[in-house]
């Protein structure tokens, strides 16, 4: 029986111009904009073929009033974070059962206003993986 080694990708330490993973972050100010009850904020873009690892937000500034706030994307409203009220400033508890999810088709990762308005100031963090077929130049030598 053969034994086949490959020595290239991975075998000493992370290629730099392979794909990764990435943290994406954005902060949304509801202070400047007016939102109602079912308004849809799309933060981030995915292309098909992204793993999302990992999804939540924290609330910077906590607002006033009984709004709340969900994490998911175009398909499922809550997929990452269930509705939350926006009073209580602090890191909001994401849906570790939801992850990983992967994309097969482009979509986004969407702040949505479920209940009432909104007035706080949110950080939204999403850790994405680029799993599409990427060619590169790395030489690759497989030796048995």
């Amino acid at each position: 029986m053969a034994v086949f080694t490959i020595t290239g990708i991975g075998s000493s330490g992370y290629a730099g111009d392979l794909p990764n993973a990435k943290v994406y972050r954005q902060v949304v100010d509801f202070t400047k904009f007016t939102v109602a009850a079912g308004d849809i904020v799309e933060v981030f873009s995915l292309p098909a073929g992204t793993m999302v690892l990992g999804a939540g937000y924290e609330i910077l500034t906590a607002g006033s009033g009984s709004g709340t706030l969900a994490l998911g994307d175009q398909s499922d409203v809550d997929r990452f974070v269930d509705e939350v009220a926006q009073t209580g400033a602090g890191q909001k508890t994401p849906l570790v059962a939801a992850m990983p999810h992967f994309y097969a088709a482009a979509d986004t990762i969407d702040l949505t206003v479920a209940t009432a308005t909104v007035n706080s100031k949110v950080n939204v963090w999403c850790i994405i993986a680029d799993c599409n077929n990427v060619e590169d130049d790395q030489k690759v030598t497989i030796s048995s």
